[in-house]
């Protein structure tokens, strides 16, 4: 393993899932000082329906250099939008974000699957601790949010450079399809759905039910220790069995997570558990999924920009949309079958 790549994508990481933690923990909260819920709900809406549609550009058409690099200078220069306070600008801004990120990330975590294959878990740990260390430093310590997004953004999008190579990063894509790889493209799908629960009503969920909200924020750090330490071991079994294997596992026992959500709501101990399932039903599932891509489509790329797109664009838009139609008591097991489905595709 390059240690000079390793550090260098690790830096990456930290960076790319330190911003994500500004955009998902806290900038909510900062635009709710003027905008209205349903605003919100749009502004945060724009980056998931951008991702999703991006790759449907380069189906036909080649990523570039020129196309990677256009992309860091739009969503760097675009960000001064952030501070007219205008509901259409900054939505606006988020789409082009969303757009951009379509283009970088996935490249990246093609660049870095290939290069570090199993190994991939140790470099993209530094993300969860990034994340992690962002949602604590910032809860204690006055920090201009807006400033710091700016600023992640920019530092972001300069490492992002280390790790452009060819002036054309893929080929024509014409012979790519969705319809090859079909139940895995459905799994990923329902799988995701199933997250719109957790990630829009978890803590009114759990609350309503008598946890109180200081337990809250330490279920939630379960949920990202574990991912942690799965990211940090799995390259010690990872290679044992074939990706498809682990993708199963963890679709299985992300179904079991939301029926123990489901059928004990009140019992801390056991939503605790719940969350240590978050090891197989986001790091495990997402380092297997990109090996899972990098062996069965020749545009490594394109593969992963869909699978963004895809997974944390469009299911987890609809998941969040059924989520808000669905909630009630029965929420968690609505999201279990869910899980279940993609399970039963995969097999």
């Amino acid at each position: 393993m390059d240690k000079k790549f390793f550090i260098l994508i690790s830096v990456y990481y930290f960076l790319f899932f330190t911003l994500i933690g500004d955009y998902v923990i806290f900038l909510p909260k900062y635009f709710s000082s003027f905008f209205t819920p349903a605003q919100i709900g749009i502004i945060f809406a724009m980056m998931p329906i951008a991702r999703f549609l991006t790759p449907f550009i380069f189906l036909k058409k080649p990523l570039t250099k020129r196309d990677f690099l256009l992309a860091i200078i739009v969503s760097s220069l675009s960000s001064v939008l952030l501070f007219t306070k205008n509901f259409y600008l900054i939505s606006l801004f988020f789409f082009i974000l969303g757009a951009s990120f379509s283009i970088i990330f996935p490249y990246i975590e093609a660049v870095a699957i290939e290069k570090l294959k199993e190994k991939y878990g140790k470099s993209r740990l530094f993300g969860s601790i990034g994340f992690m260390l962002f949602g604590i430093i910032a809860g204690y310590v006055n920090i201009n949010l807006l400033i710091a997004f700016i600023v992640l953004l920019i530092l972001t999008n300069l490492f992002s450079l280390f790790f452009l190579e060819d002036k054309t990063i893929t080929k024509s894509s014409s012979k790519f399809s969705l319809l090859k790889e079909w139940k895995f493209w459905a799994a990923v799908v329902f799988l995701q759905i199933s997250f719109g629960g957790f990630y829009s009503f978890f803590t009114i969920y759990v609350t309503s039910h008598g946890i109180s909200k200081e337990w809250v924020g330490w279920l939630f750090a379960i949920g990202v220790s574990a991912e942690i330490i799965v990211f940090l071991i799995q390259h010690f079994f990872i290679n044992k069995k074939p990706p498809l294997f682990w993708i199963k596992l963890s679709i299985f026992l992300t179904s079991v997570r939301w029926l123990i959500l489901y059928l004990f709501p009140s019992n801390l101990l056991l939503i605790a558990l719940s969350q240590t399932i978050h090891a197989f039903s986001f790091a495990l599932f997402h380092t297997s999924a990109l090996l899972y891509l990098n062996k069965k489509y020749e545009n490594k790329t394109l593969a992963q920009q869909f699978y963004a797109g895809i997974a944390y664009g469009f299911a987890a838009f609809l998941g969040s949309m059924l989520a808000g139609f669905l909630y009630g008591d029965y929420l968690f097991l609505y999201e279990s079958l869910f899980a279940l489905i993609g399970f039963l595709v995969m097999l």
